[in-house]
């Protein structure tokens, strides 16, 4: 009964502390009654239990012995007959007490044998030992998922019991209190009184407060007690009372009465003193932003606000460069009152500082508090990091790397893919395109890498260049194979065999192949090319490291006092641990560098032969030992041994890639000689024809306006109707490629209709040509994919869809082409002003442009041929040289048909194309030495430079006023501002000097 008295007492009293706890979130008095009364009910659970129900149940020992009798029969009414037997006296009733003895010894033999367990039943305590135990598991999970909350309880009933009991209402013993603050100078605040207050004071730290009441009393002497510390009243008339104390620190005060015999009459209740503190200035840097990236002597503009409670004494810029020992202070201007805003120019010229520099700084206030001493605050710690093209340009290396991963690992997917398989299983295809999908993302990847980097300045352009050329080739394999793919899959679907499409599926995949693998070595020739570039870079740093040392201990040399040679000690400290951080990089940018573009162990012995860390450790003893002489000496022979290493990368760097690919840098030598020749050639030429078009020119221009204006109108009309229809149509109707001669189409036409309101027929002619072949292919597009969807069966409302699209755009064509017919009928016959000398002279003159033509379709084999060994040239350089190869040959066919004037424009617009193909190709080179050819530079970057995108340095040729292709340009912005019109009263005039600026 005892065990099932501690068990449930026990439980009991878990679960009232629990209640307790809980209880104290709400009613903090209730729970902690509750808490008082869990040690005192378990204590009676296990009493009642223990005491009471024990003796109810059991009784006496008379009881216990019938028990055991009825639970051991064997034991029978023996066990009562000893106890009775043991309760008599002696000689109770004239038995023998031997007898007596002897049977109770017997059964305490008897009884030693019988086991307890046996004749308590256990269950009980069992059942009561679960159910105890079940409540405590509750309690335990109980805790554990609402353990804050019975804590905070908990908390709550400490403070409750924590709190000081309400002491007696002392009643006041004053009137009301006349207070007059006599603030500190330094809060500029004007001495203020507040009559008829209860007492409470609320004033800054240092405030002198002066009291004015009345006591209720006569007294004799009177005091004010200030957070223990009295101090003396003046007592006027035993009634009034005046006093003043300076507030120092927050707490309360109360009044005291004294009597004859300074015998105490009367305490006052305390009073609140409120002292308020002087907070800290808050500063805040509005600009520049968290990080920002400087260049050594830029001026950064800093806009700052800072408040103070009271006013400010200072404002300070603080930073700290690299190596510094301490922070720089610089005074900032501020203004007097509680707020200042203001900017500061920071000229960062002063500083020494090196590329890849952080500076932190931040800026400093500094309040006026003369109490208890100035409060400073300060804004977010910001950095500003010196532009650094060595990291941007390990940045975009980290970048490119990774993209050649990937390029990697695309291969080896196309590789062990069943694309090539000859016996294909459709689902393996299906499921093949997964490596589509990861090829387009990486190709998507590649171009938005390009387009950031070109934005970027000092990173390589030849990085930029392969990145966008290897994106055009290698995603046009990739969507290619992707579009076989759907083929080969909707040809198996819709028929059950392929139909051939599957060997078509092989041969693109295998195309693919084949450009990636090109890709990915001439990717990675060309970044372990930038590796040997930052290589010698960090060399140069080196080099000039020791130069920096070398005048140092000159310096010293010359002035050698122990200031001087400390400061020299600690520079070559210095310089020690920035050499030590660049040979760590340059071992690290070697070991990325195949072995075939860089002889590793040589360099690596040299860098071992060149022990730089050892000859500075040598330096630094020899200036310890004050042996400034051989110290420089040391210096001097370090200089030699790190320039032969630099001159070593220079021959590396020159020759590089010339063994992996002897063949490509032959063929890209001849190209850019033969490049060289045709400009020359072209110009030639072109000078000639001038000649001649000069001659025929004079006499077409008053005729040719007479018959244009008779037909403006009409070809107004048709060429806003195409345009109209132009505009509706979207190049995802027909296919990826309708989105340039869709441009160029609507610009031509836009181009017409401005040069036909100004009467320019010469140049309303020439674009509506180009509109032509531009709507021409609009219509081949259209009719191409009519017969697409036919082939394949699409759904009907599609293929109506297409059909009149198709319809469409072959009726805009012959409306073009009727524009373009029309305007070519008002020039007379070409070469009928030219004399028959003039005319053998222009045949011959075009001879030699068809031969030129012909040198630029060799050309752009070359480019093809070489294109094959890497990817040198994009699509807008190949489109380029087509397009020099174009204007060739319609200048050779317009000068055939002694049209010399048409035939110089064409001419002088191919020179102009050449001309700007040869300089992205000289750019894209940089200046190498026969190594490793550079892709061409990407006309994407061009067009994020700013201003027009070329070296203001460069010589710059002015073109004459016969120049056709600039001047075709030049007439289009003027008639396009020409079109925003101009006052009623000047019209005319503008007009006529618009149309003489076109001519």
């Amino acid at each position: 009964m005892w065990r099932q008295g501690v068990l449930l007492g026990g439980a009991s009293a878990a679960a009232l502390l629990a209640a307790g706890g809980f209880l104290g979130l709400v009613a903090p008095r209730l729970g902690a009654s509750v808490l008082w009364l869990a040690l005192p009910l378990g204590v009676a659970v296990a009493c009642v239990f223990g005491l009471w129900l024990a003796k109810r149940r059991v009784g006496d020992d008379a009881r216990t012995a019938r028990l055991i009798g009825l639970k051991r029969p064997e034991l029978s009414l023996d066990v009562l007959a000893a106890v009775e037997l043991q309760r008599q006296p002696g000689d109770g009733d004239g038995g023998s007490p031997e007898l007596a003895r002897a049977f109770l010894q017997q059964m305490d033999t008897r009884v030693r044998t019988v086991d307890v367990r046996s004749v308590v039943d256990g269950r009980p305590v069992r059942n009561t030992a679960l159910a105890s135990g079940g409540v405590l598991l509750a309690l335990a999970l109980l805790m554990t998922l609402l353990g804050g909350g019975w804590s905070a309880g908990m908390a709550r009933i400490r403070e409750m019991a924590a709190r000081p009991q309400a002491q007696a209402v002392v009643e006041p013993i004053t009137g009301d209190i006349e207070l007059t603050y006599r603030y500190p100078a330094y809060t500029g605040l004007t001495q203020r009184t507040v009559p008829g207050t209860n007492g409470e004071v609320s004033a800054p730290a240092g405030t002198e407060v002066v009291l004015k009441t009345r006591s209720d009393r006569p007294v004799e002497r009177a005091e004010v007690v200030v957070n223990g510390q009295a101090l003396p009243l003046t007592v006027t008339g035993n009634r009034d009372l005046e006093g003043t104390f300076v507030a120092k620190q927050s707490g309360h005060y109360h009044f005291v009465f004294y009597g004859a015999r300074d015998k105490q009459l009367a305490r006052g209740p305390d009073i609140a003193l409120n002292v308020e503190a002087d907070k800290a200035p808050q500063v805040t840097l509005m600009t520049p932003q968290v990080e920002l990236e400087v260049d050594p002597g830029q001026q950064v503009t800093l806009k700052y606000e800072a408040t103070d409670d009271y006013g400010l004494s200072g404002l300070s810029l603080v930073f700290r460069t690299p190596g510094a020992q301490q922070e720089t202070r610089v005074p900032l201007p501020k203004e007097d009152g509680r707020r200042n805003r203001g900017s500061y120019t920071w000229d960062l010229g002063n500083l020494k500082v090196d590329p890849g520099d952080r500076i932190t700084y931040y800026v400093e206030a500094q309040d006026n508090d003369a109490v208890e001493g100035p409060k400073k605050g300060v804004s977010r710690t910001q950095v500003l990091r010196v532009y650094s093209a060595a990291e941007h340009r390990r940045a975009a290396l980290e970048k490119a790397e990774q993209l050649w991963g990937r390029m990697v690992d695309h291969l080896a997917d196309r590789l062990e893919g069943p694309d090539r398989d000859k016996k294909k299983d459709p689902q393996a295809i299906a499921a093949a395109a997964s490596v589509d999908t990861s090829g387009q993302q990486l190709i998507t990847d590649m171009r938005t890498l390009a387009r950031e980097l070109a934005r970027e300045r000092d990173v390589p352009t030849e990085l930029v260049s392969a990145l966008s050329h290897i994106s055009e080739s290698l995603g046009s394999h990739i969507n290619g194979t992707a579009d076989f793919r759907r083929l080969y899959l909707r040809t198996q679907r819709a028929r059950g065999e392929d139909w051939g499409t599957g060997n078509r599926l092989t041969a693109t995949v295998t195309e693919e192949i084949d450009e990636a693998e090109k890709d990915i070595l001439y990717l990675e020739s060309l970044l372990d090319r930038q590796k040997l570039e930052a290589l010698q870079d960090l060399a140069k740093q080196l080099a000039n490291e020791r130069r920096e040392l070398s005048n140092l201990v000159e310096q010293y040399k010359n002035n050698p006092d122990d200031a001087a040679r400390q400061a020299v000690m600690e520079q070559i400290q210095q310089l020690k641990q920035r050499i030590n951080e660049l040979m760590q990089r340059m071992a690290e940018m070697r070991k990325g560098i195949r072995d075939e573009h860089l002889n590793a162990e040589a360099l690596q012995e040299m860098m071992k032969e060149q022990d730089l860390q050892s000859a500075l450790d040598d330096v630094e003893k020899l200036m310890r030992e004050g042996k400034t002489d051989e110290a420089l000496a040391k210096l001097q022979q370090l200089g030699m041994q790190m320039d032969e290493m630099l001159q070593n990368l220079d021959n590396e760097s020159d020759e590089f890639g010339s063994e992996q690919y002897p063949e490509l840098t032959e063929k890209f030598g001849k190209f850019m000689q033969e490049l060289q020749t045709t400009v020359q050639e072209q110009q030639k030429v072109a000078d000639q024809t001038r000649q001649l078009r000069d001659q025929a020119r004079s006499q077409n221009r008053e005729r040719l306006a007479e018959k244009g204006k008779a037909a403006k109108d009409d070809l107004m009309r048709k060429v806003k109707e195409a345009q109209e229809s132009y505009e509706k149509l979207k190049p995802e109707q027909l296919n990826s490629r309708a989105a340039r001669p869709l441009e160029e189409a609507q610009s031509e036409l836009k181009t017409v209709e401005s040069a036909l309101k100004v009467n320019d027929f010469d140049l309303a002619a020439e674009a509506a040509a180009r509109a032509e072949d531009a709507a021409r292919q609009l219509s081949m597009m259209g009719e191409q994919q009519r017969q697409l969807d036919e082939m394949f069966g699409n759904p009907p409302e599609v293929r109506q869809q297409s059909a009149e699209l198709a319809q469409r755009l072959e009726r805009d064509a012959r409306s073009v082409e009727d524009v373009n017919k029309q305007l070519q009928s008002l020039f007379p016959p070409p070469g009928a002003q030219l004399s028959q000398q003039e005319k053998q002279q222009l045949q011959q003159l075009a001879q030699q442009q068809a031969q030129l033509e012909q040198r630029a379709q060799g050309l752009r084999q070359q480019m093809d041929e070489m294109q094959q060994m890497a990817p040198l040239f994009g699509e807008e350089a190949t489109q380029q040289m087509e397009g020099v190869g174009q204007r060739m040959g319609e200048a050779a066919q317009r000068m055939q048909g002694k049209d010399p004037g048409r035939g110089y424009g064409e001419q002088q617009a191919a020179l102009e194309g050449l001309r700007q193909f040869q300089r992205q190709m000289q750019e894209g080179q940089r200046g190498g030495k026969g190594g490793l050819p550079l892709p061409m530079g990407a006309g994407a970057r061009r067009g994020n430079q700013e201003g027009n995108g070329q070296d203001p340095r460069n010589k710059v040729e002015l073109p004459d006023e016969d120049a056709f292709q600039a001047p075709k340009e030049f007439r289009k912005d003027l008639l396009d501002a020409m079109k925003q019109g101009a006052p009623e009263k000047y019209r005319e005039q503008v007009k006529r000097y618009y149309e003489e600026l076109v001519k």
